[in-house]
């Protein structure tokens, strides 16, 4: 059965645990979404199509939403989703079928990996090694059960919650920290820039400008935070809640996938 796998992944674990799946699938395709929007994302001569991502706000990041809108399939595949969360993932699955149900098809199934979390603030979210190193295992050990389903196409349920207390909730949390603290306008980079310029080549949306004057963030920031744990010198923080906070990429995914993601 030939797969497709559209990925976006902003610190690595969606992209690690697609990996993983591919492997165990066999003749699969990963696909940078961010590449396959600027072909159109048609799908041709697949059986099974995934769309891989992480969960911010309990659904869908921008990017993954305006790549599902404009995807059209060719012939019926079988279609899953794959969501990366540090904890919940609410109801971001349930968002992704009622897109693509929109778009004249249906999800046949949807499945939750919990990572590491790589949300930086006030409260440390993301965990020590040994939490770290504890849900890369129990990834992995889900990892042939969700190749099994793909590929004996197993209809089910998303994984997750359609509650709507959860949606009220994410959309709360999306409002605090893009209108309320704006985390966006926040990001800055301090004297430790050395103006390398990753920051610049890694940002999914070409948000960021980097000149020998300093460095600018422009108004299309998703918020993956790719651009803070990438930063080779820690050199960018948003306000003051990150100063001293440890940064964080998936240990097998490098700078050049990331770079490979945007097309660079």
């Amino acid at each position: 059965m030939k797969t497709v796998i559209y990925y976006f992944t902003g610190t690595g674990n969606t992209l690690a645990v697609a990996r993983d799946i591919a492997a165990e699938l066999g003749d699969t395709k990963l696909v940078p979404l961010r590449q396959a929007m600027q072909d159109g994302g048609i799908v041709v001569d697949a059986d099974a199509v995934g769309i891989a991502f992480p969960v911010y706000f309990l659904n869908m990041p921008a990017i993954v939403r305006q790549f599902v809108e404009k995807l059209r399939f060719s012939g019926s595949p079988y279609i899953f989703g794959i969501a990366t969360c540090g904890e919940r993932p609410g109801g971001a699955l349930f968002r992704l079928r009622e897109l693509l149900e929109a778009n004249g098809t249906t999800m046949s199934a949807g499945f939750v990996f919990v990572m590491p979390e790589n949300y930086i603030g006030p409260v440390d979210l993301m965990g020590d090694v040994k939490r770290r190193e504890e849900k890369y295992t129990k990834a992995g050990t889900r990892v042939p059960e969700v190749a099994a389903a793909i590929r004996d196409r197993r209809i089910s349920r998303p994984e997750g919650s359609d509650s709507g207390l959860l949606k009220f909730g994410g959309r709360i949390t999306s409002t605090l920290m893009t209108s309320v603290y704006n985390t966006p306008r926040r990001l800055h980079a301090t004297a430790a820039c050395n103006r390398c310029g990753t920051c610049g080549r890694i940002c999914p949306t070409r948000n960021i400008t980097v000149t020998p004057g300093g460095i600018s963030w422009g108004s299309t920031c998703i918020q993956c935070y790719a651009c803070i744990h990438w930063c080779p010198g820690e050199a960018i923080e948003i306000g003051g809640r990150t100063f001293g906070k440890p940064r964080y990429h998936h240990p097998n995914v490098t700078l050049r996938d990331m770079l490979d993601q945007r097309g660079e």
